[in-house]
């Protein structure tokens, strides 16, 4: 019970810390007095910053992923993700502007793949689509969301009419991809 508050109190030191610095620039250091720990603590948990920077991530994912079951639409999940992001926008952005983008493109990945598959899945133009089919064209939503994602993070999050665009365009299309690849 208390490793659990340890690590949690860590990571929360270290998110409260991205609101002010770049994550390049945050120190083992700096969380650990944060928190009121040493730094034998914190190595006992995690390797170095970019393991928290990990962690934090993939704890993300898990919030996203354990909540499919209430998916109502997609273009509505992928836009949860969006406010995930302009919730903790400077958090966000430290971390893309250093060595945390590898993971928060991991995150976004990973979380639409999950999103994708479910809601392909559970769509009635994908009966009698194989599942090889399935999961490419759930793919090429998630990287066109994927892509989406990085281009307008890139951009410090700004141009939401873009997205949304794109976004819907891509959402719209999707029956008929099914519907083309049932039929064929």
């Amino acid at each position: 019970m208390k490793q659990n508050r340890t690590k949690a109190a860590l990571a929360s030191a270290f998110r409260q810390l991205l609101e002010d610095h770049p994550i390049d620039k945050i120190t083992v250091r700096m969380i650990t007095d944060k928190v009121g720990c040493s730094r034998k603590t914190f190595y006992y948990y995690f390797t170095d910053v970019y393991a928290l920077t990990r962690y934090i991530c993939d704890q993300q994912v898990s919030k996203f992923t354990e909540s499919g079951g209430d998916v109502k639409t997609m273009r509505s999940e992928f836009l949860s993700i969006v406010g995930f992001f302009r919730s903790d926008r400077q958090v966000i952005l430290n971390m893309y502007h250093g060595y945390g983008k590898e993971e928060l493109e991991r995150f976004v990945l990973q979380t639409a793949m999950s999103i994708a598959r479910s809601y392909i899945a559970a769509m009635p133009e994908a009966q009698g689509v194989s599942q090889e089919d399935q999961e490419t064209v759930a793919r090429m939503i998630a990287y066109l969301f994927f892509g989406i994602m990085v281009e307008w993070t890139g951009e410090e999050m700004v141009h939401d009419d873009n997205y949304r665009k794109t976004l819907d365009t891509a959402l719209t299309t999707l029956p008929g991809i099914l519907k083309e690849l049932r039929d064929a």
